[in-house]
């Protein structure tokens, strides 16, 4: 494979040309950084900053009531200054004084109950309602100028980590999904040059301490080695998302773990409806192989859809063993039953969701294919792909596998368990009233109680159900460039604070 550099001098028209490159006077400035990123989005509201949109936007722009801890997923002050329990469905909030908007308005209790009006709205495509939000009926209660109340339907042990979602945009914010969200953080948009690239500059009236960088600018390239390239080559200083096999400079090239589990999800249409043919292309699969072929052996084969730090994560899950053979025999028990395994099976993968993806998804197929199954691949991008993630789904869906990859940094079990497993999930192929109760009932406690409840949980889908073929813990690449002093952290492939960043004298 050529080097990175290589790869960026025999596109040098890519490189350098058609707006692709920075300007040099632009670059001059010691205080400004440009970051290079996989793909663009459609929006960057201030209601999705669970998304990979907050990359930008998440306590760069928007902030949020509280924060979490990249180690322990604790929650931290934020616009929130502090919160107490004052009865099973309410908490007592104080705020920030003192804060401004980039548009001028203030902020106060009146400004958050706008901002968590606009989310709950149901005729907005807010990411955050969907993942977090759903089923708590969350109101705002104005006590003072700077105390609320937070009120919910059941109780909400978790609220503090739940203001982790809450992003805060200006009550001025229209009801549409923005490109440019008005938040109270210490960058705020400066421009956008069509869809190539975006601009943020520091907000002078933000009421915390001032970061280093003056100005950011957001790149969108979509091949890794390019990405890697544009790093060494002076043109970029951040480039997320770089290949493991261009991750070769140790000065500037860095691993981390992302928080982020990848899957295949099984939307359950005959022959997938089996048991029998979901379980055996888990054990077609030579995760191993897989993995020390395309990928590197920072990657953990996963056992459940969440990291191991995670409350309810279940230790005595094992990852599926590479059994071709068994596979094949429980493959022909279900064709003697009737079940059609020679139907078609589509696998729907997106386009740059992790380095090397469609090399990994063609030779999952190749290994399906060992085995007697037909499986086709469709690479999309993301718009394409959004539109088939989320419920209300398609009707006549035929047999498909979806590409999805999860993030959980919360430290808690139900912001992956709801989403994705309970019968009314947004993201749910499965409705099995077993596991909703224990999902309920796992809710609803706390301490000790909810982890084993999460982790029996886990066990049930995991043995029981098999919604889905698991495939690694993810590890990001990350280079950049010795001009500035910044280090990633497990957060980082959906937030990035540019506070964090500083500039080598």
């Amino acid at each position: 494979m050529r080097s990175s550099a290589g790869f960026c001098l025999l596109l040098a028209a890519s490189c350098l040309g058609a707006g692709m490159a920075l300007p040099q006077a632009a670059r001059a400035a010691s205080d400004d950084a440009t970051i290079v990123l996989p793909v663009p989005f459609s929006n960057i509201d201030a209601c999705n900053i669970s998304s990979e949109s907050g990359i930008i936007s998440r306590e760069n722009i928007v902030e949020t009531l509280t924060q979490l801890d990249p180690v322990d997923s604790s929650p931290k002050p934020r616009l929130a200054l502090s919160w107490q329990q004052t009865g099973p469905l309410t908490w007592r909030v104080v705020l920030r004084q003192g804060v401004k908007f980039h548009d001028g308005a203030s902020f106060d209790s009146k400004a958050l109950a706008a901002a968590v009006d606009r989310m709950l709205d149901p005729k907005l495509e807010c990411l955050d309602r969907l993942r977090y939000m759903r089923d708590v009926g969350l109101t705002v209660t104005v006590v003072d100028d700077h105390t609320v109340d937070l009120g919910t339907k059941t109780p909400q042990p978790l609220m503090p980590v739940l203001m982790a979602y809450i992003g805060v945009g200006s009550p001025n914010s229209p009801r549409t999904l923005s490109r440019e969200p008005v938040g109270t953080g210490p960058f705020r948009i400066a421009g956008w040059r069509g869809d190539q690239q975006l601009t943020v500059q520091r907000f002078d009236g933000y009421w915390g301490e001032k970061p280093a960088l003056a100005r950011a600018t957001y790149l969108w390239r979509a091949e890794p080695a390019l990405r890697a390239a544009m790093v060494q080559v002076g043109e970029a200083d951040v480039a997320l998302a770089i290949a493991a096999t261009d991750a070769t400079d140790k000065q500037t090239d860095f691993a981390y773990q992302n928080g982020e589990t990848t899957r295949l999800r099984f939307v359950m249409t005959a022959p997938l409806d089996d048991i029998r043919v979901r379980r055996a292309m888990n054990l077609a699969i030579d995760r191993e192989g897989l993995r020390d072929g395309l990928f590197t052996k920072d990657f953990q084969i996963a056992t459940q859809f969440f990291v191991p730090r995670i409350a309810g994560y279940n230790p005595d899950l094992k990852p599926w063993r590479f059994d071709p053979a068994e596979a094949k025999r429980l493959l022909a028990a279900a064709k003697a039953d009737g079940v059609p395994v020679d139907r078609e099976i589509v696998l729907i993968a997106r386009i740059g969701f992790f380095p090397q993806v469609q090399e990994a998804m063609e030779a999952m197929i190749q290994m399906w294919s060992d085995v007697g199954l037909k499986v086709r691949l469709r690479m999309m991008d993301r718009a394409e792909w959004l539109k088939l993630v989320n419920k209300p789904f398609a009707e006549n869906r035929g047999p498909t596998l979806i590409q999805e990859q999860h993030d959980n940094t919360t430290g808690d079990a139900s912001f992956t368990m709801n989403f994705r497993y309970r019968s009314d999930g947004q993201q749910s192929e499965i409705a099995v009233p077993a596991l909703d109760r224990i999902l309920d009932q796992a809710n609803a406690a706390s301490g000790e109680e909810r982890r084993k409840l999460f982790q029996e949980a886990n066990r049930m889908a995991a043995e029981d159900i098999v919604p889905d073929v698991l495939m690694f813990y993810m590890v990001n690449y990350i280079r950049i460039a010795p001009r500035l002093d910044f280090r990633p952290t497990n957060v980082n492939s959906t937030q990035l604070e540019l506070s964090d960043i500083h500039v080598r004298n």
